[in-house]
Parts: structure tokens; sequence; C-alpha cells
């Protein structure tokens, strides 16, 4: 099991938060590590939950969730939607004002977020499969940089600056 976190550790993603209302009605979130496109037609993803998490069952309850894929300013909502046993509760200021009334909510500065329905779950383990088809895009106008994970730790890609400065140390260097 430890090597199976340590191989993992080693792929790098763009971190995602689902979102969704609880029974309580109040916009919640949680980081997720298992998240993959499906397919184009009809458009599609996949998102694994451990059964155990909070989320799991307010999200099979509500048949629908949110995948917002975070940008690096983000990186305090990934860090307290992934806390174990922690409030998931999402801070108003998180929180887009222009979400239709029944639709997940959305995160301000994700780079994007997709709406999803529940089509169909798979039991595996100690994990749900959930396939989601995909109802609605929004695209973020503002090109920000994604928020990544990788060696457990939030990091960003190299800037067009760093790139730079890097490519005239390695050629000082030959």
């Amino acid at each position: 099991t430890e090597l199976f976190r340590q191989a993992f550790r080693r792929y790098a993603t763009t971190v995602a938060v689902l979102t969704y209302q609880d029974s309580a009605d109040l916009a919640s979130g949680m980081t997720a590590t298992s998240i993959c496109s499906l397919s184009a037609s009809p458009p599609s993803l996949l998102v694994c939950i451990n059964k155990e998490t909070r989320a799991h069952a307010e999200i099979i309850g509500r048949g629908a969730f949110g995948v917002n894929l975070l940008s690096v300013e983000q990186r305090p909502i990934a860090l307290h939607c992934s806390r174990s046993g922690g409030d998931k509760h999402l801070r108003e200021d998180w929180l887009a004002e222009d979400v239709a009334a029944g639709a997940t909510p959305r995160l301000v500065g994700a780079l994007a977020h997709l709406e999803l329905q529940i089509d169909r779950t798979y039991e595996a383990y100690s994990h749900t499969m959930f396939l989601g088809l995909i109802q609605s895009v929004w695209l973020n106008p503002v090109d920000a940089p994604p928020l990544l994970y990788h060696g457990g730790t939030y990091g960003q890609l190299e800037t067009a600056a760093e790139r730079t400065e890097r490519f005239h140390w390695e050629l000082r260097a030959d």
C-alpha cells in the first residue's frame, strides 16, 4: 500500500475540487486526486471517491457535482477541502455569484468548472467510481497557471521568465 502511494505521488496532476450542496444546502467541497476525462461523446468523466467520506453520501444524495480545476491562487481552497475530517463548507468569498439556481457551486478563479449529473456508479474496494455526464462547462477567460499536485505537495509550472532564466544559465554552462 505504501509503495502504491509513493508511486502515485510521482504522478503530477492539476488539482481539482469537487463542489456540491450538502444535506443542509450549504456549498461544500472535496479535493479530488482520482479524476479523469472519459469521453467527448457524450462528454463525460470519471471520479473516484472513498466511501467513508462525507462527500460520498452527499454527492450520491444529490446526484450531481461540480469539478473545479484550480489555479495557483486557489491553494488555500485545496488545503481546506483536503483536510481529513475537517469542515468542508466553502467560504462565501470563494464562490461565484453568477451560478444558476440548482447548479453546483463554482469557485471564483477556477480555470474551468464542469457541471455533472451522475450517470452510473461502480463499487470497487474502498471507493465508488462515479461516471458523470457533463451538463455544462464554464471556462475562465483569464489565463492563469494551474495548481499542480506532485510528491505530496502543491506547486506550479515554471513561468516564462523562469524558463528564460534557466535557458540563459544552461547556455552559460556550455
